[in-house]
């Protein structure tokens, strides 16, 4: 598992380095933030890669308590309090759907749910 865990944790380390590059090319902000939130957030070992990343490539790296990264629910919770402090709110009139497309024009899903 340990071996598994650092070759997971480097790989991502390593495509994010690469993608915190080219994303500096193209960005003229002085120093940019990379995020990172989930599951994923809660595993030191890529917690770690991915700062070591940032750093590297001065981007500043924000993170929730890792407390807060175990629970789906958390972190939806986590997101629901930055945006209502950024006065930012949504009604709730609209439909749920369980695969909402991150791209309108991305294709459905395979199994042709929306």
């Amino acid at each position: 598992c340990a071996g598994f865990q650092a070759a997971v944790a480097e790989t991502l380390a390593a495509k994010t380095l690469r993608a915190c590059a080219a994303f500096r090319l193209g960005w003229p902000s002085p120093r940019p933030t990379l995020a990172v939130a989930g599951g994923v957030a809660a595993n030191r070992a890529i917690r770690a890669g991915l700062a070591a990343a940032a750093a590297t490539q001065d981007f500043a790296f924000v993170a929730p308590p890792a407390a807060l990264c175990t629970d789906n629910g958390a972190m939806i919770a986590w997101t629901g309090i930055e945006k209502l402090r950024l006065g930012m709110t949504d009604g709730l009139d609209f439909a749920a759907r369980p695969r909402w497309p991150l791209d309108k024009s991305a294709a459905p899903s395979p199994n042709g749910k929306a």
